[in-house]
């Protein structure tokens, strides 16, 4: 592995381990596609995070690693949805597989 992918395989394990990471990844990839307001209930009630703010940090992350897309849907009114990547999928598949060792 190369300096590079070893340096972003590392920055995405951090980032992954920060509170609420993996449990908004894991319940964006279960719905396949939800609204943003979904995300923060799941995100608030779970007592995954506490403020707006931090599933706001959270869901840009995870848009910046390509773990999750955003969809604008053009209809009145415009409506916007967060899809998991093909990346986002493989990824959490694998760390379900570390989570049951």
């Amino acid at each position: 592995m190369s300096n590079e992918k070893r340096k972003a395989f590392l920055d995405m394990l951090r980032k992954m381990s920060k509170k609420g990471f993996y449990e908004t990844l894991e319940f964006v990839c279960e719905k396949q596609s939800v609204h943003y307001a979904e995300i923060l209930k799941f995100d608030v009630e779970k007592e995954v995070v506490k403020t707006r703010s931090s599933v706001t940090v959270i869901v840009r992350s995870l848009l910046k690693m390509g773990l999750v897309e955003r969809q604008v849907i053009d209809s009145q009114p415009v409506r916007t949805v967060y899809k998991p990547t093909q990346k986002g999928l493989k990824l959490l598949k694998y760390l379900k597989e570390i989570e049951s060792l």
